[in-house]
């Protein structure tokens, strides 16, 4: 549409004011603040991604009878966590645990997702679900500001194990969702509150 026609079209209507003045109101307003499409602070969100892990716990079992190894041994965080310990930790203590398990986590979530084209498409599709389940994570803990903490330990080593099957992976991943992540989380959002 030409500047003709749209001034033509303006000055055509029943209040030709109007559209110039909301325009105007437009950018006078002050520019809104996204908000997140969940709440970062409701614990029901990490809730789902911790029922959604134990659900994928099942149905792993079952596509995996046997047993599903992974091509190579892979690297995944200590979930073992000592309560004691954990509340002697500092901010960034913690923050560096959670980010390098987090790290830890998905590279082994991509290497196991390079498995066979023989393994069950069930299997394929919850490693994906779970590597998604883990960038949100990564999100979250993004706005409580836990990237910027964990930096102030960067090069710190992240305790770590060795594993060879998609079962134990499942099982690092819901143990780190229910606990250091979970932990950090919801204390990040505690002191946010106040």
């Amino acid at each position: 549409m030409s500047p003709k026609e749209e001034l033509a079209l303006v000055s055509s209507s029943p209040h030709p004011g109007l559209i110039p003045f909301l325009l105007m109101l437009g950018f006078l307003a002050p520019p809104a603040l996204l908000t997140p499409l969940q709440p970062i602070c409701d614990p029901r969100v990490m809730d789902k991604y911790i029922l959604e892990a134990q659900q994928a716990d099942q149905d792993i079992g079952r596509a995996c009878a046997v047993s599903c190894a992974l091509l190579e041994t892979v690297r995944v965080p200590d979930t073992k966590v000592n309560f004691l310990e954990w509340k002697m930790m500092t901010r960034a203590g913690q923050a560096s645990e959670v980010w390098g398990g987090l790290a830890l986590l998905v590279a082994a979530l991509s290497q196991a997702q390079e498995r066979p084209p023989t393994s069950p498409p069930s299997l394929r599709e919850q490693l994906a679900r779970m590597r998604s389940t883990l960038l949100s994570v990564k999100e979250i803990l993004r706005s409580v500001n836990g990237e910027a903490e964990a930096r102030l330990l960067e090069g710190r080593p992240t305790p770590a194990l060795t594993i060879r099957t998609v079962e134990r992976l499942l099982s690092i991943y819901l143990n780190f969702l229910r606990g250091k992540a979970n932990l950090y989380i919801t204390e990040a959002c505690r002191s946010y509150a106040r």
